[in-house]
């Protein structure tokens, strides 16, 4: 679709819920994919597709550094909702990533360590699809603020790609309320603390009163990289 075709149908779905969203991405786009995380937004839009499409494509990045409650509920939704989920890791190896950059390259330059281990397996992932899903949320910062519902996107090989933000007007409220009241499983992490969770050695818990995204990199940046490597079409 062109851009003015893309805006329309993005303003009006500005007056749906997510589950309308996923089913006009699933109807409108022949190849399309949900990527998670599975945080909170993740988990609450994989259970909601499961409803809705039995050949659900999901993929996940597993950097070798997620938490071992991270790996765990991945394996818990896979068994839950008999859903398949492509698993990518970066080209180079956590080895070859040591002996080329040194180890603890996280301390070092999060913004390479986060290229290797994040954006290149996301940027595989995305060939070939005509439409990526993702759970940004408008309230999770000032970096996701002005996100549309569909968007447009040029990737490096000059084709188009239309991604999808289902929850763009859900608040961090209403992401919990639909994971409570639908008794979706979710990271035990969130209840020790954390308000965003990554990879371990990048990832801390933070106050009540603190930005949702603040105890990831130690405060450095907001974005890994996988939601800003494309260039957005105006």
């Amino acid at each position: 679709m062109d851009a003015a075709e893309l805006k329309a149908h993005s303003e009006s779905l500005e007056a749906e819920g997510p589950e309308a969203i996923l089913r006009f991405a699933f109807a409108r786009f022949p190849k399309v994919a949900i990527s998670t995380a599975f945080g909170p937004e993740g988990c609450a839009l994989v259970a909601m597709a499961a409803g809705i499409r039995s050949d659900l494509k999901v993929f996940t990045v597993d950097t070798d550094f997620l938490f071992a409650e991270s790996v765990a509920l991945r394996e818990q939704f896979i068994a839950r909702y008999g859903i398949q989920v492509e698993v990518l890791r970066g080209a180079v190896s956590i080895e070859e990533q040591n002996q080329k950059w040194g180890v603890r390259l996280f301390e070092r330059s999060t913004d390479q360590c986060c290229a290797l281990r994040k954006v290149e397996p996301t940027r595989r992932a995305l060939k070939g699809l005509d439409a990526w899903i993702a759970g940004l949320r408008r309230d999770q910062g000032q970096s996701r603020a002005g996100i549309d519902i569909l968007e447009s996107y040029d990737r490096e090989d000059g084709t188009s790609l239309v991604k999808v933000n289902p929850l763009a007007r859900w608040t961090r409220k209403d992401t919990w309320k639909y994971l409570v009241d639908n008794a979706v499983p979710y990271n035990p992490l969130y209840d020790r603390g954390y308000k965003s969770i990554g990879c371990w050695p990048c990832t801390a818990p933070v106050g009540d009163g603190d930005d949702e995204r603040s105890g990831r990199w130690g405060g450095q940046k907001a974005e890994c990289g996988i939601h800003t490597f494309m260039s957005r079409k105006a």
